[in-house]
């Protein structure tokens, strides 16, 4: 092959490689297009959460006496660090040049590549909850950034900075299986309840209501999914003989996803019920910061000739606060 039809011939190759790059541009993990979590857009390497704990409610005084004067109290915050992450195949100049049959299975290497990117990220947010229980990282690849309170996402003793604030939890109490009534119900029509209860009464840091009254969202693994559905869809209510009003029609969502389950980390006994993200900005607890958008890029290696493509980015995962999400183990204990 001369050197001109070489050239067109790597043109040609690079030319195919920029078509599947642009027919995968808008493939997305599949939590992207669900409303539990607040996405932002960064353009530093640490992202820090801002907040206050405002005032409480303003008080009454008498002709002649002094206004009661109150100050507000820092939130407690997340730091994200953006962390990169990629992939990259090569085609080289030899497989290009003499066996062109091999080229399409080559190619769809490039496709892997963005499948693979939207894997990690499918996992990393997910792993918010799977190690929503611990302070540290079940693994260094997929990290959670986590609030500066020094208790997990899910815990009995969330502090506050308010001075006696006392300590508030939002692991789910309720009535689970057989007699059982306490922390880490199983999830039954009956703890679901007790559940969005508890996520309506929750206290903020000065330990009043956060007043949230919007739809939420029964988070669960693949082998709740069916438990999920039945106790939330029947037009009447599930597992009872009579003809009451099913509550949880219209009011709750359900997601189901394997990467809650024991295969992959998580637990098949697991269950979160989250707030939907609705007027109040900030009516959701997990984040997804990006600093650099998953993209495919390709570069032609002039000491090996060789084609290279990778995919990459730079995002960070985590929650910012506690207040509207509540978990159970399912463990009854």
């Amino acid at each position: 092959m001369q050197t001109g039809q070489w050239g067109d011939f790597v043109k040609g190759v690079s030319a195919k490689v920029n078509e599947i790059i642009d027919e995968t541009k808008d493939l997305a993990p599949s939590w992207m297009s669900l409303p539990i979590y607040k996405k932002v857009n960064t353009d530093s390497l640490i992202y820090r959460t801002e907040g206050v704990v405002g005032f409480g409610y303003v008080e009454t005084f008498d002709e002649g006496d002094e206004i009661k004067y109150d100050r507000t109290y820092p939130a407690y915050k997340t730091e994200y660090v953006m962390t990169q992450r990629g992939k990259g195949v090569t085609i080289s100049q030899l497989l290009m040049a003499t066996r062109p049959q091999d080229l399409e299975a080559k190619l769809d290497e490039v496709r892997q590549l963005r499948i693979a990117m939207n894997r990690s990220l499918e996992k990393n947010f997910w792993t918010i909850l799977n190690d929503g229980t611990k302070t540290t990282d079940t693994s260094a690849n997929f990290p959670t950034y986590r609030l500066d309170d020094a208790v997990p996402l899910f815990s009995t003793s969330h502090p506050s900075k308010v001075p006696d604030i006392a300590v508030r939890s939002n692991v789910i109490t309720g009535t689970g299986s057989g007699t059982y009534s306490g922390v880490n119900p199983t999830l039954n029509e009956t703890s679901l309840f007790e559940a969005i209860k508890q996520l309506r009464e929750m206290l903020n840091g000065r330990g009043l209501p956060i007043n949230y009254n919007g739809k939420v969202v029964l988070i669960v693994p693949t082998a709740l999914e069916k438990l999920a559905i039945e106790i939330t869809k029947s037009e009447l209510r599930s597992d009872t003989a009579n003809n009451d009003t099913n509550y949880f029609v219209g009011r709750v969502d359900v997601i189901s996803t394997t990467y809650l389950g024991a295969a992959n980390g998580g637990s098949d006994t697991a269950w979160y019920v989250a707030a939907m993200p609705g007027s109040a900005e900030n009516a959701v607890s997990m984040r997804y910061v990006s600093l650099i958008e998953p993209k495919i890029e390709q570069d032609v290696d002039f000491n090996t000739k060789a084609i290279k493509i990778s995919v990459d980015g730079a995002c960070a995962f985590g929650y910012s606060n506690f207040e509207y999400i509540v978990g159970s183990t399912g463990l009854e204990a």
